[in-house]
């Protein structure tokens, strides 16, 4: 692979990520609440959608394999993160109920 080629798959790379970021912002706006950013979020995310797909469709082999293994990682960082957050409401729902108690 030459270097101009490398440079235009980790730039594919790079921009589906982007596109993915803004999937999950649009998604966390819309699960926020009936605000002006919910809104823009349901009219944007279909077209953040429509244009990931059509860049995975054009990424090589390789160029899959590194995204998907990136967004692994970053799915097991938030599932780690929803983890540790219930720990914590858990634990202070038990110090609550052991000082009611």
């Amino acid at each position: 692979m030459t270097s101009k080629t490398s440079k235009q798959a980790s730039g594919r790379v790079a921009r589906a990520l982007e596109i993915y970021r803004s999937i999950a912002a649009c998604n966390a706006y819309i699960a926020r609440g009936n605000d002006v950013h919910a809104l823009t979020a349901v009219l944007m995310l279909p077209c953040y959608q429509a244009e990931f797909g059509s860049l995975a469709l054009e990424l090589t082999h390789v160029e899959e394999y590194e995204l998907r293994s990136v967004l692994r990682r970053i799915r097991n960082s938030e599932l780690a993160l929803q983890e540790r957050a219930s720990a914590a409401i858990a634990c202070e729902s038990s110090v609550a109920a052991d000082g009611a108690g």
